[in-house]
């Protein structure tokens, strides 16, 4: 039997020990956590087979570790696992945002004969904490495995196997390209959508309109600002020099754009639109990226009694299950007074088929 400690056991710790617990019959899964409650949850709903209390003691029995902690926090326990006594041939991964200062205990560990594999599985959701975990959590996600030392490419392939059934898509990179290319497509994303609602909150005392028509577009497209501001203060700094030469591109490409406002530049202007729009439109859609996607739906229903009762009855008539409903106020560009939210893209077409039943459905 192959001994599997969890360290950290919220959601993505708790959806991969979902997975690995109910398509693996030869592993036996223990989890040690900060917050006693989370093994308590778990144990009892049964993704795991044992709590554990004394970390030092649960490293000892382990086969393979997945660290399910922040970065800084995992970082404090790679420092000390050379110290710890661990079976021969241990396998260690992690789940965070960021892998040069992961990585960066690689050879060391190796001298010890301890193998260690960086992961970031891309795939996330606004919920938090074990009973929110899922097995499916992966589906369609990217996975990605990070190491340096060829020493480790055996290990890294055993943990996909051990991880196939989350159906996840696996990518192997180095820790430098890895914190580049989320820096680029999720780190830095988020520094400028949290960037845009200090520029509308400051604006708010011009005139109470700004927060109020915000409510609409705005808020969507700034979305990722409503992260968890901890942990995005830890990623930033841990990927702080990518993320500082794409900063200084982006106020340089801020520049190059106000200077075509000042110099009335039409031309100009049009192909930076539409160079942006030519290559987010070629952007895959149905596959989960680096930012969290949400799946939505513009129903234009008549203001009158009973119309948004008619919409979610339909749909339950049909088992689609709905993660979020609002209804919209401020709708430029948006065709559609209701936004029905699904959880995956599949739920989102059944919600298409089952609403050209509604006359006032927008497809």
């Amino acid at each position: 039997m192959t001994h599997i400690l969890f360290v950290g056991l919220g959601l993505i710790g708790g959806s991969l020990a979902s997975n690995i617990k109910h398509h693996h019959n030869d592993v036996i899964i223990s989890a040690y956590d900060y917050n006693a409650s989370q093994l308590d949850k778990a144990y009892s709903i049964g993704i795991i087979d044992h709590k554990q209390s004394h970390y030092e003691q649960a490293v000892a029995k382990a086969d393979i570790i997945f660290y399910a902690t922040p970065v800084s926090q995992t970082v404090t326990y790679l420092k000390t696992l050379p110290s710890l006594e661990t079976k021969p041939g241990l396998i260690v991964t992690d789940t965070g945002s960021t892998k040069n200062s992961i990585l960066a205990f690689e050879q060391e560990l190796l001298e010890h004969d301890i193998h260690l594999v960086g992961g970031h599985p891309m795939a996330g959701s606004h919920k938090s904490g074990i009973l929110n975990a899922k097995k499916h959590l992966f589906e369609n996600a990217y996975y990605m495995f990070t190491y340096n030392l060829d020493a480790n490419a055996n290990a890294a392939k055993r943990i996909e196997h051990l991880l196939q059934h989350t159906l996840a898509q696996f990518i192997t990179v180095n820790a430098d390209e890895h914190d580049f290319v989320t820096g680029v497509v999720s780190h830095f994303p988020h520094i400028i959508a949290a960037s845009l609602v200090h520029l509308n909150k400051r604006y708010a005392n011009e005139s109470q309109l700004v927060p109020l028509l915000a409510a609409g577009g705005f808020r969507d497209i700034t979305r990722i600002a409503s992260s968890n501001a901890e942990m995005w203060r830890d990623i930033t700094l841990e990927n702080k020099n990518h993320l500082i030469k794409l900063m200084k591109n982006w106020q340089q490409q801020m520049a190059e754009a106000t200077q075509m406002l000042e110099d009335t530049e039409p031309e100009a202007l049009y192909q930076f639109f539409e160079q942006a729009k030519t290559y987010r439109d070629a952007l895959p859609s149905q596959k989960k990226g680096a930012v969290l996607s949400s799946f939505d739906l513009f129903v234009d229903i008549p203001d009158r009694p009973g119309m948004i009762s008619e919409v979610t009855k339909l749909l339950s008539l049909h088992n689609i299950s709905i993660s979020n409903l609002r209804i919209l106020e401020t709708r430029e560009d948006i065709y559609g007074a209701l936004r029905v939210s699904f959880k995956s893209p599949e739920d989102r077409q059944k919600g298409i088929e089952a609403l050209h039943q509604f006359e006032t459905y927008l497809p």
